[in-house]
């Protein structure tokens, strides 16, 4: 879960995707579009929900690690943050890179390494749950050879 928040946080630094427009290259980060010629297109609010939905990766995976007590509860945090990070993976690729190709009219887009961190925080997440799933059914077995003794 520590290495999922750490890659959430790596998506404030690397770009999502770029668009090519005339001769200058525009890039979609989660803090915004970067060398836009004119500012008129998107506003400083435009990536808002990108911001919110990336602290939320950032915070709630810290929160879930030091649960350990509450295992029920670290599952649920779990599907919470797959369930973000998905939102998350929608908004980049369905919305953001639509949107600014069809308002700049790009003709390419290029998609950078920040678009491959959500893909790989889900892998993180479905091992983290089948991790302490394995944990939950380890105390039920010990539990019932107590119970016996």
């Amino acid at each position: 879960m520590f290495l999922s928040a750490i890659l959430s946080g790596l998506l404030f630094f690397f770009p999502l995707a770029a668009f090519d427009y005339g001769n200058v290259t525009m890039n979609l980060s989660v803090l915004g579009i970067n060398n836009q010629i004119d500012a008129t297109y998107f506003s400083s609010t435009y990536t808002w929900p990108l911001i919110v939905l990336t602290v939320l990766m950032i915070i709630i995976p810290i929160f879930t690690a030091f649960l350990y007590k509450r295992r029920q509860q670290q599952v649920k945090l779990c599907q919470l943050d797959m369930f973000l990070t998905a939102v998350f993976i929608g908004l980049v690729l369905l919305y953001y890179v639509s949107d600014v190709q069809t308002t700049i009219a790009s003709e390419s887009v290029s998609y950078k390494f920040g678009v491959i961190i959500p893909l790989v925080i889900l892998v993180l997440d479905v091992l983290a749950i089948r991790g302490v799933k394995k944990d939950i059914e380890l105390l039920k077995s010990v539990d019932r050879l107590r119970s016996k003794i």
